[in-house]
């Protein structure tokens, strides 16, 4: 309970919890452009609209990658020391990240095909 009277501890707790938040906001930004795109390419014909909902997807991809490749990694290994376990390691959480992914463009995908359908039947 005294941690919460100091003052550099409430900081950096604030600063956490905006960092935390700000990350939450992006991926969900992300995942918006990336819904919306898709919806424009489920219900209307023109190939630019499959080809904006597959950078915007790609995009999405590069930016999930980075929160798993390029920022401290899930230690899959506990200390990953030749260079085959350090492969391996980003191996996995690259296949975290591929996982995600998938997940997060079926939700996206489910989502506006059911908007989609619902726009049509009114």
């Amino acid at each position: 309970m005294t941690r919460i009277t100091d003052k550099s501890w409430r900081y950096a707790m604030g600063r956490r919890f905006e960092a935390f938040t700000d990350e939450v906001f992006q991926v969900i930004r992300w995942i918006l452009l990336v819904g919306f795109a898709s919806y424009l390419a489920q219900t209307y014909d023109p190939l630019i609209f499959d080809v904006t909902y597959w950078l915007l997807a790609g995009l999405l991809f590069a930016y999930l990658a980075s929160r798993f490749l390029l920022r401290p990694e899930i230690p899959f290994l506990a200390k990953p020391a030749t260079r085959g376990q350090r492969l391996l390691q980003t191996a996995l959480n690259f296949m975290v990240c591929v996982v995600i992914f998938a997940l997060v463009l079926w939700g996206v995908g489910a989502l506006t095909q059911a908007i989609a359908e619902y726009r049509r039947a009114t």
